[in-house]
């Protein structure tokens, strides 16, 4: 057999043999993270759009990666537009606006902003935010 065709023999059987590892290095090795919905409200009324932030809170020893989810019509869920949590002690940053589009000629100032000091269970979960009232 010529000396280029087992060298390409080599390379082909060499790929077979390291796509499983190469296919498993690219899965997220970070911590495990776990789905959260609810619904947002502001003054007793569901927000229209926004954004929400989780950051494990490190003061009280809970470490990993932000969890993020986009707020439509008064709900949120981070298996939807998001990425889960780690679970623990977070603070909840919420951002709450009028509208639900990202069109910069549509985008208004922030309805409501609020930060919650929530400590979410290490499995999927629901959890409501109320926004309370801010003094204008």
């Amino acid at each position: 057999m010529p000396r280029n065709t087992r060298d390409h023999l080599r390379m082909a059987a060499l790929s077979v043999l390291l796509l499983p590892l190469v296919l498993g290095c690219q899965q997220d090795d970070g911590p495990k993270r776990y789905d959260v919905s609810g619904s947002v409200k502001y003054n007793g009324e569901p927000v229209p759009g926004g954004a929400i932030v989780f950051t494990p809170d490190s003061q009280k020893g809970n470490r990993g990666p932000q969890g993020t989810a986009r707020i439509v019509d008064g709900h949120y869920d981070t298996a939807r537009d998001g990425r889960g949590t780690v679970g623990g002690p977070h603070h909840v940053h919420v951002i709450a606006t009028e509208s639900t589009t990202t069109e910069a000629s549509e985008l208004q100032g922030p309805l409501a902003e609020h930060t919650f000091e929530i400590d979410l269970p290490q499995e999927e979960t629901t959890h409501d935010l109320d926004i309370p009232a801010q003094r204008r």
